[in-house]
């Protein structure tokens, strides 16, 4: 990966088509907002340039949210050069090196790369420079998922740790445990029982136990309810924001539906969320 040196490029001017490839996480984001309005941009992003002169975000995804949600009209930025795939890789590389991307983040990377750019495993371990084995691994565990356990958990609806709990149960189950994780809003630990008595436990007995898991709520501490629904809501609602701060001024003017109607589905599924939990 080549990189030049720093450039200033307007916000405006950097396009997110890899953003579904990292899971949007709001504490962090909070944090790198706290940080940028007091210190400002310490580190420049690094975004690639396409043969048709657009910028997209490579490496700096808070960095861009942050900044276009505190105003700033540019971003210090390294452009790199190369296809598609070289980016993708990127996305890796760089994050690996700051040890800021989870497993479940590189299998979608890896996902994308063999799905959508077809390039088999052993490809893929040669443009990573891994063994193919990291590849084979870290793909299976994002293809155990159902897409809507996938789904939540690049809209950051759950946390990575549950989604690695959910990934235990055959794909067919995993929806309706998804529901009941939502439903009592639990914790990767109650998550972790969960799944354990999943697997423990009969097909015959499933319902009952994603019904009401009686077993798991009659050890919750009784303030936990109150509490931790006030920062899912919240939590929530810092979504929506991050959602929306994606879409530049540019796209909403262009009228460019395959920007904008994602960021829509993605609104909507959090809405939901929503209503699901104050019912």
């Amino acid at each position: 990966m080549e990189t030049v040196s720093s450039i200033t490029i307007p916000v405006n001017d950097i396009g997110q088509r890899y953003a579904d490839l990292r899971i949007i996480q709001p504490k962090a984001d909070k944090a790198m907002e706290r940080s940028m309005r007091r210190y400002g941009q310490l580190t420049p992003v690094v975004v690639g340039r396409h043969p048709d002169e657009r910028y997209e975000m490579v490496d700096g995804f808070k960095r861009l949210r942050a900044g276009r949600k505190l105003g700033y009209p540019e971003l210090q930025a390294k452009v790199m050069a190369g296809s598609v795939r070289v980016m993708k890789a990127a996305i890796i590389h760089l994050n690996t090196k700051a040890r800021t991307i989870a497993d479940l983040e590189t299998g979608l990377v890896i996902q994308s790369l063999c799905r959508q750019d077809g390039l088999s495993q052993v490809e893929i371990a040669a443009l990573l420079d891994r063994h193919k084995s990291f590849v084979c691994r870290r793909l299976q565990l994002v293809e155990k998922l159902s897409g809507d356990v996938i789904e939540h958990l690049k809209l950051g609806l759950i946390n990575i740790t549950i989604g690695r709990e959910l990934a235990r149960l055959p794909a067919g189950n995993q929806n309706r445990a998804l529901a009941t994780v939502i439903k009592y809003r639990f914790s990767g630990m109650e998550t972790h029982r969960l799944v354990n008595l999943l697997l423990k436990q009969p097909r015959w007995n499933h319902e009952s136990i994603t019904r009401y898991p009686a077993a798991i709520l009659n050890h919750r501490h009784p303030d936990r309810a109150r509490g931790s629904g006030r920062m899912d809501l919240y939590a929530r609602l810092i979504k929506i924001e991050v959602f929306v701060s994606t879409v530049t001024p540019r796209e909403l003017k262009q009228n460019r539906a395959k920007v904008i109607l994602p960021v829509i589905d993605r609104i909507e599924t959090a809405l939901a969320g929503i209503r699901q939990r104050l019912v």
